[in-house]
């Protein structure tokens, strides 16, 4: 798969506020890599009887196996992301090899986040 559709830029969310602080969650890069877009389904899927989360979209990227669940991905066509870029939340990160090509890569499955970090 050929990843040209711009730049991932992959953060966790840690929180950086001093002991007896109120947290303070803050972005902290971990990864950044050209990405593809993959097709997906919209519509949540049913996960163990329960409802799943309806995904926003789904990209492939470098393998980073450090990426996880709940960390931050911001897609843009530069780098560093400008202001106002679409952030998501990772629901899901699948790594493996691509079919075609043998090269290691990370799927990702992305929720639009409802309210941006504050990105610097």
């Amino acid at each position: 798969m050929v990843l040209d559709k711009g730049f991932c830029s992959i953060y966790s969310v840690s929180n950086t506020a001093a002991a007896g602080d109120m947290p303070n969650n803050a972005p902290l890069l971990k990864h950044q890599s050209w990405y593809g877009e993959l097709s997906f389904e919209t519509a949540p899927q049913p996960i163990a009887g329960q409802e799943g989360v309806g995904v926003s979209e789904r990209i492939r990227i470098l393998q980073n196996r450090a990426i996880s669940n709940h960390d931050i991905a911001i897609l843009s066509s530069i780098l560093p992301p400008p202001a106002g870029s679409p952030q998501y939340d990772i629901v899901r990160a699948f790594h493996g090899v691509d079919d075609d090509s043998g090269e290691l890569i990370s799927d990702l499955s992305l929720e639009r986040l409802v309210q941006d970090y504050d990105i610097d």
